[in-house]
């Protein structure tokens, strides 16, 4: 009976639940069962490359991108034995072997390890999915590439507009690929082309990806040393004789795509440059390729960050606004400091003021985004630490932020026509027939503004807030520790002298040089020195319908060590008994130097606990030091290794020990320790990782400075004119010598 009775529940309750999905697909019909796509960004082992990857990895899982995604990285054999496990593990990654020297041409091009790396990927790899998603690691996924909606299949793929490929419909296309019949479309270039004008992003079959990416190599080196290419290519930085154009690598892809009948159409609106005016539709598809600005004050270049280690965990200096090496990203502007617009039927200039809302709006979200895939990856490969917790509890905060404002933009945005035939494909009847396109560029006309509404990603972090949470917690029996508390309560009896933390005593910033000096912490691979930098993006704005060429990284110092190992979180044990992760949090927590710091790790590491060392009197005054006097001299080293004095720097300096304690030496020896804007750690160290010298300066008794800085207002106001009357003493004795050497009178 109970078999009886349950059954028809059972049944109803099925029932049920297949009318409530019916209704959530009748609610969002077409969007359920989509296809899956792989998505494979390619990129290399350099550290410049590395906060790239951590940001392409963590836009993926939040654009709500059905498929896998895979990172394909080329290194050679040292950079891959000594690459940073912690990197390795945080996406999918297959590890292609390093092509920037070509075998066959002798060329050195970095860009050669974009098809390499498909080559050897393929070779050796099926993909999950039938189509694939080609993308560099510089971009931001923020919304889905759907197949059944852009269209690709075998034969054709999508791509972005590059109409500066001049070369694929004149003598350079004859040039490589005489047998490849002229083109009588204009899908993606002109009439009479014998290749496509494509790139930035690839939206492929993967057999057509195999089959193309062999001569997608061969012909990147035949462009490349082409001596008739500088003229033909349309590279506007390659224009004399010998020049190699740094495109070379985009010819190659549409040769070899052409010699194996793989033929394009355009998408002109899915990927957009920061900064560029989204008129074409709603991008899928942020390319932080070139410099851009948010409003007046804030302004980012991926080659500002060449040295950004995104291994580091805390400790973070933060304190520089515009440049950093480990941590975070420089935070952009709220959205909620801009003044928000819509637009209003029929008023341009409404539409106007709200595209450049909305231009504003993608590029905070595209800084709001990396900034949130740092903090993903410290929260899972850094020890808990106060710091940790308050910066990137800001991080998603902002990150959240932009997204809501950007989701209340794009819904307003969502009902308009981007293309202007939509009137003319409705009366053809497109609107039906072609219902996924239609619904994609002429939502307006079809009227599919409230019946089908276009997809938007998930935005929260709730998980990672939750883990934050979760971390902060760990901390707060820490910070009840009797090292920490002590006094907390209530006044001291006796008082106690002022100690500051090196790490934060007032330091003297030294601008950076032109190339930044080699990092403490990683390396990065070796510069290339043979060829040519790549060229840098034209100084005005190219024309609305081509989006410009990548600009070029900057040269990358030599490495001298490899990249550190990444210190992962473990679980809590018994909180009865001090263990070794507790150990390393309360060495981030006592207030220690850095050297003291380091001390406390290695002891935690080794199940110690550290114990601070004893502060005298003599010892308090000599930290105080540095924050109550200004220096008296700043020796640094400028960009050519001369030695530079500067009266009116700060710098940290430590007290020189009393002549009488050092016996009969007699001499004060004063230390002074230069730090540098690139890495604001102090360099001196151990006085193995000093880069910049730390120059001893014996001083025999008391310095003019010194001497000065004693003396009272009056004291000071009588040496003064003791001085002025001198000089003016003076000044008719030097007119009277020179009066006489006028007239030719001998003097001595």
């Amino acid at each position: 009976m109970v078999a009886v009775f349950h059954g028809p529940l059972v049944l109803g309750a099925l029932l049920l639940l297949l009318a409530l999905q019916h209704g959530a697909s009748a609610e969002e019909p077409g969007f359920a069962n989509r296809t899956g796509v792989h998505v494979a960004f390619l990129t290399d082992c350099q550290m410049y490359s590395d906060w790239q990857s951590v940001g392409a990895a963590f836009s993926f899982k939040m654009s709500g991108q059905p498929g896998s995604v895979i990172r394909v990285m080329c290194c050679s054999e040292e950079q891959a034995k000594n690459y940073n496990k912690g990197l390795l593990g945080m996406v999918d990654t297959w590890v292609a072997p390093d092509a920037t020297h070509s075998k066959r041409t002798g060329d050195r091009y970095a860009a050669y390890n974009k098809p390499e790396a498909v080559i050897d990927w393929l070779d050796h790899n099926v993909p999950k999915h039938d189509y694939v998603l080609v993308l560099d690691s510089d971009m931001v996924l923020r919304r889905p590439f759907f197949v059944e909606n852009m269209g690709p299949r075998k034969g054709l793929a999508v791509g972005a507009r590059y109409t500066y490929m001049i070369g694929v419909a004149n003598e350079l296309a004859v040039r490589h690929i005489p047998h490849v019949p002229p083109r009588n479309d204009t899908l993606a270039g002109p009439f009479g082309r014998r290749a496509d004008q494509v790139g930035g992003f690839f939206f492929i079959h993967k057999d057509d990806l195999k089959a193309m990416s062999h001569d997608w190599l061969k012909f990147s080196e035949d462009v490349r040393v082409d001596d008739q290419a500088y003229r033909l290519s349309g590279d506007v930085y390659a224009i004399h004789p010998g020049d190699r154009p740094w495109i070379s690598e985009m010819y190659g892809y549409a040769f070899g795509a052409a010699n194996h009948n793989v033929w394009h159409k355009w998408d002109t609106f899915s990927m957009i440059y920061p900064g560029y005016e989204p008129r074409e539709g709603i991008p899928k598809l942020m390319h932080y390729g070139l410099l851009f600005e948010i409003g007046k004050n804030y302004s980012f270049d991926k080659h500002w960050h060449y040295d950004f280690d995104v291994t580091v965990c805390p400790p973070w200096d933060l304190k520089d606004p515009k440049r950093r090496t480990h941590g975070i990203f420089p935070e952009p502007p709220r959205p909620s400091s801009l003044r928000k617009v819509f637009p209003k039927n029929g008023d341009m200039a409404s539409m106007d003021d709200f595209i450049g809302y909305y231009k504003e709006l993608l590029a905070i979200e595209t800084l709001a985004t990396l900034n949130a895939a740092f903090c993903d990856y410290h929260i899972s490969h850094c020890p808990p630490s106060e710091q940790l917790v308050s910066v990137c509890k800001e991080v998603f905060s902002l990150y959240n932020e932009a997204r809501e404002f950007i989701q209340e933009a794009e819904a307003s945005y969502d009902c308009q026509d981007f293309h202007p035939k939509c009137e003319e494909w409705k009366e053809s009847g497109e609107c039906t027939k072609n219902e996924n396109y239609m619904t994609e560029n002429c939502r307006k006309t079809c009227d599919k503004c409230n019946k089908i509404e276009k997809f938007f990603p998930e935005t929260t972090t709730k998980e990672l807030e939750e883990k934050l949470a979760k971390m902060s917690k760990e901390l707060q029996p820490l910070s009840e520790d009797p090292d920490n508390k002590a006094g907390a309560g209530s006044a001291p009896k006796t008082e106690s002298p002022l100690v500051i933390p090196k790490q934060e005593q007032p330091v003297a910033i030294i601008p950076r040089n032109e190339v930044p000096p080699k990092q403490e912490v990683r390396a990065s691979s070796p510069a290339m020195q043979s060829s040519p930098p790549p060229s840098p993006p034209p100084a005005s704005p190219p024309p609305v319908d081509s989006p410009p060429p990548m600009s070029p990284p900057p040269e990358s110092p030599s490495p001298d060590k490899p990249p550190p190992k990444v210190v992962t979180r473990k679980a809590l044990a018994d909180p009865k008994k001090v263990t070794q992760k507790a150990l390393m949090v309360r060495c981030y927590k006592l207030s220690l130097g850095i050297d003291e710091v380091k001390d406390c790790v290695k002891a935690a590491k080794e199940g110690k606990e550290y114990e601070v060392p004893k502060r005298t009197k003599a010892t308090d005054e000599e930290e105080e030091a540095p924050k109550a006097k200004h220096a008296e001299s700043h020796l640094t080293l400028d960009g050519e290794g001369a030695t530079t004095e500067s009266a009116n720097d700060e710098v940290a300096k430590t007290k020189a020990p009393d002549a009488s304690a050092e016996g009969n030496e007699g001499k004060k020896n004063i230390r002074v320790v230069q730090r540098d804007l690139e890495d604001l750690s102090l360099t001196q160290g151990d006085g193995k990782k000093g880069k910049a010298p730390v120059i001893d300066a014996p001083v025999v008794g008391p310095s003019l400075h010194s001497l000065l800085g004693r003396l009272n207002t009056w004291q000071a106001l009588v040496l003064w004119l003791v001085v002025v009357v001198a000089f003016l003493a003076l000044v008719p004795r030097i007119a009277k010598l020179r009066r006489r050497q006028r007239s030719g009178m001998r003097t001595e």
